[in-house]
């Protein structure tokens, strides 16, 4: 619906007539452009928008001039869409000024460290299984050989159960011997990685949390070393386990876990030696995923191993949350990916 509003008056008198042919012309252009400035018509209609409004401005005979929008103002359409433009650009221009552009390098190099180590501790793992391969070979193979030239049952009997025996002891030997190499890798991983990922001592762990705010139910300094000896304990017997029924240690699950020890060690550079929280926040959460992943995968081959395994899945969900309380808490909060500008 079209309103129209003529705000246009006129002389009573017809003093336009009367004066001379020239006062009348100048009169006459002056009462024109007042006119126009005056004469304005306001069109609401109910197919625009919802708020909006428009005016145009009308010359003498009903002609339309310039629409209004181009000299008063905007339409609420326009305003709010300049508004939202200024907006973007703006929250654009701050995120280049305090965080810049993300760091595919730094990114690459992560990622080839981390890559690095679990080729390394996969290698070593190929190693041991031609090595242990080649000892039980040469010790069990033909235990029984010298018995088969005698004929006496008793003596095949005995000769069987001396094999046997050695058997049962080679592999206790052998179980004590992984025992050691899981928990040396569960503690001591960072050995194979290329980047500084040595854990805090107790005295540095006690500054830094001086330094850094942290949530009231973190827990005291001394439990994290009683806890990761615990779960590197755990993370033997479970490795054992998986062993015993694949036969082998280069097998996809003792890698998963291999993998989890890198990302692992990649992260405990980032957050010990960087000590860039934002980065050590979203890292945490490849460290929970690999470790879960892991997790399944044991418990894909013997239930019982990742069930063995489940709280080192546990302790790393507490620990995630813990890691994300003490980046929320400090202010400004650290960047969450790594920049150029570091």
């Amino acid at each position: 619906m079209t309103v129209m509003i003529s705000l246009t008056t006129f002389p009573k008198n017809n003093t336009l007539l009367s004066s001379s042919p020239t006062n009348r012309e100048s009169r006459r252009n002056a009462l024109l452009r007042r006119t126009r400035r005056r004469r304005r018509v306001f069109t609401q209609s109910s197919s625009s928008p919802k708020g909006t409004a428009s005016f145009t401005s009308t010359t003498k005979g009903g002609k339309k001039g310039k629409s209004g929008a181009a000299f008063m103002t905007h339409t609420v359409f326009d305003y709010e869409a300049k508004e939202r433009a200024r907006s973007a650009s703006k929250w654009i221009n701050n995120w280049k000024q305090n965080y810049g552009p993300v760091s595919i390098e730094l990114i690459g190099k992560y990622i080839f460290s981390i890559a690095t180590e679990a080729c390394m501790i996969g290698l070593v793992l190929f190693a041991m299984d031609v090595a242990l391969t080649a000892v039980t070979g040469g010790g069990f193979g033909n235990a029984t050989s010298s018995a088969a030239v005698g004929t006496s049952k008793a003596a095949v009997k005995a000769a069987a159960s001396a094999a046997a025996a050695k058997a049962a002891t080679m592999t206790k030997i052998r179980n004590v011997f992984l025992f050691f190499f899981f928990a040396f890798l569960a503690l001591r991983s960072r050995t194979f990685s290329i980047l500084d990922a040595s854990r805090p001592k107790l005295i540095t762990e006690i500054k830094m949390k001086e330094q850094r705010k942290r949530p009231e139910w973190t827990p005291p300094a001394k439990v994290f070393p009683v806890v990761w000896i615990s779960i590197a304990f755990l993370r033997s017997i479970s490795s054992i386990l998986v062993y015993e029924q694949v036969g082998k240690l280069f097998c996809f699950p003792i890698m998963c876990l291999v993998l989890h020890l890198s990302i692992g060690d990649w992260w405990n550079f980032v957050t010990n030696k960087e000590k860039m929280l934002g980065v050590s926040a979203v890292g945490v959460l490849f460290v929970l995923s690999s470790a879960w992943f892991a997790i399944y995968q044991y418990y894909s081959v013997l239930p019982t191993a990742g069930f063995v395994l489940m709280p080192l899945g546990i302790w790393l969900s507490i620990a995630t949350a813990l890691v994300w309380s003490i980046w929320d808490i400090n202010k400004p909060r650290m960047r969450l990916w790594p920049t150029k500008t570091l």
